[in-house]
């Protein structure tokens, strides 16, 4: 297996995939769907994803909303390529755009169930756990600090 990385184009056809991608991870298994997203100002956004061969097997997308950290969303990684280092990997490669972009850090919200993932990158819980509006499951905000 060998893994290229690389940013996507917003509106291209490898976005078309993280749509799929998304909406296969982060929104069907709760009755949602990724469509109910406003997507509109993803193309401002870095879109970063793995793929094997033509295939998007995992991505994210960092966000510079104007603060002092940036914003890691929508982390994907399809369940067959998963505990192969991809999330890590974009996560690295965030963690060092952001840093050379002159960022305190990243911060993000993830489903419970998956802080020990980001833990294991440096990332700390901040603030109690919540159910946000868009998905009915329980997620905490964490923060990965540069200094």
């Amino acid at each position: 297996m060998s893994i290229e990385y690389r940013p996507i184009h917003y509106g291209s056809a490898d976005y078309q995939q993280t749509l799929g991608l998304r909406d296969e991870i982060l929104r069907r298994p709760w009755g949602h769907s990724i469509a109910e997203d406003d997507l509109s100002k993803e193309g401002d956004d870095l879109i970063y994803g793995a793929f094997d061969g033509d295939k998007l097997v995992g991505m994210a997308i960092l966000q510079d909303d104007g603060t002092a950290y940036n914003r890691l969303r929508y982390m994907a990684v399809d369940s067959r390529y998963r505990r192969r280092g991809i999330g890590a990997a974009i996560a690295r490669e965030f963690e060092s755009r952001s840093k050379k972009a002159g960022k305190a850090g990243i911060r993000l919200m993830a489903r419970t169930s998956v802080t020990a993932f980001y833990e294991t990158l440096g990332y700390r819980l901040e603030g109690e756990a919540f159910v946000p509006g868009h998905i009915p499951v329980e997620h905490v905000m964490m923060v990965l600090h540069f200094s």
